[in-house]
């Protein structure tokens, strides 16, 4: 549901290089599934495959398929970086901290960020659910020409907020729905000043740590814990290594990093609601943007997490970095997929979204992923 990575043409690479379909498995898996996962793998020429799927708690299939570098196989262990799947995780620590009774989701963000546009009409809710009516800075041509033009630069989460607070509201405060980065990062800046704490501790202490997730964390620098399942892309006309681009410019809409395993887990918890109340689970997936925008009943965004044909699903793309991340309740159904793209991949094809459909198609045919979600 993000238009953004429409906007950069990434060009084609002239030659191939050859990737070997290798196989890591740490539990051995459907036979089905792993040959369907190895044709995907192969048909869409992807430097490295991850794929993760679990019933309810128990894994039922772990796999990677290619390499991380030349020569050097991917496997399960590896850390990544999540990208949205970070804003699922921060609208969830702030469902976690209205159970707290530290916040309300219909306080408005002028109670701790005044100078912003409209700051006593938006509300955290309508920041979690993108009916603030805020630019989305992502949008912006000398803001993409910037990242481009120096992909290691250090952004501030003021010099994000400022590029969107120089453009006009698309529409007045919850009268409208956009998928806007900026809402994300003013929701982590408001969240921040309403605690007095780093963001950082308050995802480890509610979220990280509670789930035992051992393998992520919450970095504000480039910095990826080894081992590391490298990224490529050509968003700068050649085939490169983007691994270690600074993600600053997603601030907290993206930040985090973590495993396949982790996000398993992760995924589990944010469907079952398994740190809420029933309340804030409720709120979760509230149709409150239903009727908004591209939003239907099939087809809307909760609080920070996209709902699909009875799917929680995230399908972050960037710096060459790609993961389809989601849980069916009806069949408490986890499955997490990252991808890397080689050489020849089409420019703008999400290509674990492309994959995670596919699986879908064996594991849940009654629940496909609605064709937009691309």
């Amino acid at each position: 549901m993000n238009g953004r990575w429409t906007r950069r043409e990434w060009l084609a690479v002239a030659g191939a290089l050859a990737y070997s379909p290798t196989l890591f498995a740490d539990k051995p898996a459907n036979a089905d599934l792993t040959q369907l996962l190895q044709t995907e793998f192969k048909k869409h020429g992807l430097a490295a495959l991850l794929c993760g799927v679990w019933r309810g708690e128990e894994n039922v299939l772990s796999l990677a398929l290619g390499d991380t570098m030349t020569g050097v196989p991917a496997t399960t262990a590896m850390h990544f970086r999540t990208g949205g799947v970070t804003l699922s995780s921060v609208s969830y620590l702030l469902l976690q901290l209205v159970d707290q009774g530290v916040l309300k989701l219909d306080d408005p963000i002028g109670k701790w960020l005044p100078d912003l546009q409209k700051s006593n009409e938006v509300t955290l809710r309508m920041l979690a659910n993108c009916t603030a009516g805020y630019y989305d800075y992502v949008l912006s041509d000398k803001f993409e020409k910037d990242c481009l033009d120096n992909p290691f630069r250090q952004w501030t989460p003021q010099e994000l907020i400022a590029i969107s607070m120089a453009e006009p509201m698309l529409y007045q405060p919850n009268k409208g729905w956009n998928y806007s980065h900026t809402n994300f990062v003013i929701l982590g800046e408001a969240i921040q000043k309403a605690t007095g704490k780093p963001l950082g501790e308050l995802l480890d202490k509610n979220l990280i740590k509670p789930l035992g997730l051992k393998g992520t964390k919450y970095i504000t620098t480039p910095e990826i814990p080894s081992p590391v399942l490298h990224a490529f892309t050509a968003e700068r006309g050649i085939y490169e290594d983007a691994t270690f681009w600074n993600p600053s410019w997603t601030s907290h809409s993206g930040q985090m990093i973590s495993t396949l395993g982790d996000l398993g887990t992760l995924a589990n918890a944010i469907g079952t609601g398994k740190l809420l109340s029933k309340e804030g689970r409720k709120e979760l997936t509230a149709p409150t943007a239903v009727g908004l925008g591209m939003n239907t009943e099939n087809l809307y965004y909760g609080l920070g997490i996209v709902c699909a044909n009875g799917w929680l699903f995230q399908n972050p793309k960037f710096n060459g970095y790609n993961l389809a991340f989601g849980y069916l309740p009806e069949q408490k159904l986890s499955v997490v997929i990252s991808s890397i793209m080689g050489p020849k991949c089409a420019p703008d094809t999400a290509y674990a979204t492309a994959v995670f459909k596919e699986v879908v198609k064996t594991l849940a045919p009654n629940h496909l992923l609605p064709d937009v979600l691309k």
